[in-house]
């Protein structure tokens, strides 16, 4: 499966403790997710950027700078595994149209009924790879100009309209453009997580361990932010993961909404259903394995701290 993550923060930071230094942090699950690698952003114009690049995280000195360097409200990346489309810049994800930025982990068909729903908003113009994401991102580009700019409107139009007529094994999704950035977990397939973690005077910086490594951000310390990723990149309790059908919004008033605008798929696919390319790229045993271990062992953290409330303080801390 390819990788999301997405962080929104109250002031401009980097997202150098989730992308390089982490206990599962983005570079290390690009071990797994190696076909292409990319960050988008908004910069202090509200202006939308991206770099990407079709190799994998851990081998790119242009990843490592950038999450060192980006300083934004709203960051996201993404990590490809391909599902049987060639790796080139045109489909390495985020893709960037109209000012929206979006990435995409899952399978759905792209039919002549699709491909003609994008022409007839006007949106095939941003098309110039080979992925069913990229025909996605250009038909949530498409609903939201005809939704006189709403992205939200664009999603769900987009989104239900894919729902209603379009094959589909997953859908999760991340798009963001200036303050607005959005989470879509559709439907149970693929796992989306989010991390809400406050500003509070005693949360001090965020310092996590693992068997293998100790990372600290003092950065990260300092600020309200929500975090959300395909996988809890580390061991706080507080990971929650989204509902199969959440959509989850979050505005320029930094509040969080979650709403579940969508009908069940009409037509869903199933993974016997894949052709083996896309089949291979939705499962890996021993991600999947270590994905198992870290969900237990959150779930024994959050228990440990429900049972005892001064515990439970401690591990937010």
């Amino acid at each position: 499966m390819c990788r999301l993550f997405a962080l929104h923060a109250d002031q401009p930071v980097t997202a150098k403790f989730w992308l390089l230094d982490a206990p599962y942090s983005l570079r290390s699950q690009s071990r797994y997710n190696a076909d292409g690698t990319g960050i988008g952003y908004v910069d202090e114009s509200g202006i939308s950027q991206v770099r990407k690049r079709p190799v994998a995280a851990h081998a790119s000195s242009a990843f490592t700078h950038a999450a060192q360097t980006v300083r934004a409200r709203t960051i996201i990346a993404h990590l490809r595994l391909s599902s049987g489309t060639r790796h080139t810049a045109q489909n390495t994800h985020p893709f960037l149209m109209d000012g929206i930025l979006l990435a995409h982990n899952g399978v759905l068909e792209v039919t002549q009924a699709m491909r003609h729903r994008v022409e007839e908003l006007g949106a095939a113009r941003h098309v110039h790879g080979s992925t069913d994401s990229e025909w996605l991102a250009a038909l949530v580009a498409g609903e939201s100009a005809a939704h006189a700019g709403d992205l939200h409107a664009g999603l769900v139009a987009a989104i239900g309209w894919v729902v209603r007529n379009v094959p589909v094994y997953s859908l999760n999704l991340i798009a963001a453009r200036e303050e607005e950035l959005y989470a879509l977990r559709l439907p149970e397939t693929n796992e989306l997580w989010v991390l809400e973690r406050p500003d509070t005077p005693r949360r001090g910086p965020l310092d996590q361990s693992s068997d293998t490594l100790h990372a600290r951000s003092e950065d990260l310390g300092e600020v309200d932010s929500v975090v959300i990723a395909s996988e809890p990149m580390d061991e706080d309790p507080a990971w929650r993961l989204l509902e199969p059908g959440e959509l989850l919004s979050i505005g320029e008033d930094g509040r969080v909404r979650r709403e579940t605008p969508f009908p069940r798929l009409a037509h869903p696919l199933h993974l016997e259903d894949l052709n083996l390319s896309a089949a291979t790229s939705q499962m890996h045993a021993a991600q999947d394995r270590a994905l198992a271990e870290r969900r237990a062992r959150i779930a024994a953290a959050r228990a440990a701290g429900a049972a005892t409330p001064d515990s439970a303080q401690e591990i937010s801390a």
